[in-house]
């Protein structure tokens, strides 16, 4: 569903309107009343200031398309009768990216990595341009999207749908089953994705649990065996593995929660990733190589302070810490590797995704580290990443032999910079919109008695994240008869009188006292203290 907007207001809504000196009030918006879940996205809306109505001009542009006929197909590598599928979430809205294998030799295929060919609509200097470029991402929602696209594109016309024909920017990459690349084109292309994959039936096919026709399982079964060369590749490059489960919260077109829960990482996404991470990596060696104006996607590495405070950190903790930190890739990849149980797997993962720096766009190229790798782009979804759609335009110049041009460096760092702005915004946004979520969720659970594990500590109280739903609550230590001090590394407390501790990553018993949805609040009572879980210790 994409997101509409707001609603004609009702009695008990809340609402923004301007206010003049004199005369009557101009509503702005509703946000609708807060014991109504269907405008808690209008909420979150709102404060994150999205933009969710498309300008005229840029519907109309929009509108003005139709489906690919044989004027948009003249000159276009034709692979309507390859074997193409998409592999996405099942509740995927829009869908970028698809691919296709075929064999060259013995030890040879070509995989095609094929993407929506966004920028054949989305033009510079037009309409949808500017309103693409200003909203920078799309913002993925509980109760729906607002899309960095009108509908009309990012759900159907650029939306690789099975059984329609498709215009596509395909990056055609030669690979041996050791998962080294022996050579890679771009084509304008035109394709008829025949299957709708999505990634529960696609990994049951690959583990024999589901029948699919014998053509598409040989194609996946080739691709995941292409994907694994890749991927040990890419680890003995010294690439990090992190595990953070995405959080996902279910509702019904009311709003309300039909679940929530944490996505398991399988097998079939990590096939999709090589290849998407593969096709970003051509690009961006290709723009590294023409000095084309290409936004490539930066990762620095992480302050030494920072690894310093983790390993100091999982110390006091007791869990495992890296070794040599003279060496930092391949000391937390060493580190990230260490089996652990579910729990503090997930507590380790996240300590060291917030030891790192922070992702960005940027004209120059300064390597990923948590890739292992230099000359990184992104490429493969230009339906909802301004980037993308900006590097799309630039692939164009490349296949049509078209002079780069001159790229002001000035203006790129300038687009660079705001569309790294709009990303996190989206992702604030986004998280803000499943937190509400989860409130409504305990909103249903006063009273009731749970396990958790202690998330996070500040002086004045833990955050627990419970066991059965990803959702957290606080526990006030002002509850209890006594003072407890947080130690220096800000992973544990310990009571003055009566030395009771508390650490992150400790189980720990809640009842879910009060929620407060409007101002996202969760307290938490804690119940007797339970023994911790083993861990196991020592230094990796």
């Amino acid at each position: 569903m994409v997101w509409r907007g707001s609603h004609a207001p009702q009695h008990g809504d809340f609402c923004i309107a301007e206010v003049p000196e004199s005369g009557p009030a101009h509503l702005v918006e509703v946000l609708g009343a807060d014991d109504r879940p269907e405008w808690d996205d209008s909420t979150v809306v709102s404060q994150f200031r999205l933009r969710v109505a498309f300008p005229a001009p840029a519907e109309a542009e929009a509108r003005a398309f139709s489906e690919p006929g044989p004027r948009e197909r003249r000159g276009r590598l034709d692979l309507r009768e390859r074997l193409v599928f998409t592999i996405d979430p099942e509740d995927a809205r829009d869908h970028d990216d698809a691919l296709s294998v075929e064999r060259l030799a013995t030890h040879r295929w070509e995989v095609g990595i094929h993407i929506a060919d966004v920028s054949h609509y989305v033009t510079p200097g037009s309409a949808l341009d500017a309103e693409a470029r200003e909203r920078g991402t799309s913002a993925y929602l509980p109760g729906g999207v607002v899309p960095m696209l009108p509908e009309a594109l990012s759900s159907d016309l650029c939306s690789l749908r099975p059984d329609r024909d498709r215009l596509t920017i395909s990056v055609m990459v030669e690979l041996d089953p050791g998962g080294r690349v022996h050579g890679f084109r771009f084509a304008e292309s035109v394709i008829r994705s025949r299957h709708r994959l999505n990634y529960t039936e696609v990994q049951e096919a690959l583990d024999r649990r589901r029948k699919l026709g014998n053509d598409v399982q040989a194609a996946l079964e080739t691709v995941r065996d292409l994907a694994r060369g890749l991927r040990r590749r890419r680890r003995a490059a010294g690439a990090l593995e992190l595990e953070v489960p995405e959080v996902k919260a279910w509702v019904d077109a009311n709003g309300d929660v039909i679940r929530i829960e944490r996505r398991p990482h399988l097998e079939s996404h990590e096939l999709i990733e090589e290849f998407m991470l593969l096709a970003n990596r051509c690009v961006g060696a290709e723009g590294a190589r023409r000095r084309a104006g290409v936004l490539f996607r930066v990762h620095d590495p992480p302050l030494p302070a920072k690894l310093a405070t983790l390993d100091q950190q999982l110390k006091t903790l007791g869990l495992p810490r890296p070794g040599d930190l003279s060496d930092p890739m391949r000391a937390l990849q060493q580190l990230l590797a260490v089996p652990l149980d579910a729990p503090h797997r997930r507590l380790l993962h996240r300590m060291v995704l917030r030891s790192l720096s922070r992702a960005r766009y940027d004209a120059r190229d300064s390597g990923h580290f948590g890739l292992a790798c230099r000359e990184y782009s992104h490429f493969t979804s230009p339906i909802r990443r301004y980037p993308d759609l900006h590097n799309h335009a630039r692939v164009r110049e490349w296949i049509r032999g078209t002079p780069d041009g001159g790229w002001d460096p000035v203006e790129i760092e300038q687009l660079a910079a705001r569309v790294t702005a709009s990303e996190q915004t989206a992702t604030d946004a986004e998280r803000e919109a499943v937190r509400v979520k989860g409130l409504r969720y305990l909103q249903g659970r006063l009273g009731d008695h749970a396990s958790g594990m202690i998330a996070g500590l500040v002086p004045r109280g833990l955050f627990v994240e419970l066991d059965d739903v990803p959702v957290e609550g606080f526990v006030r230590v002002s509850d209890f008869d006594d003072q407890f001090v947080l130690d220096a590394t800000g992973v544990r407390m310990v009571g003055r009188r009566s030395r009771r501790r508390f650490a992150l990553g400790d189980p720990i018993d809640v009842v879910i006292a009060r929620v407060d949805v409007p101002a996202r609040e969760c307290d938490f009572a804690v119940e007797t203290p339970r023994r911790p879980r083993h861990r196991r210790h020592g230094r990796t």
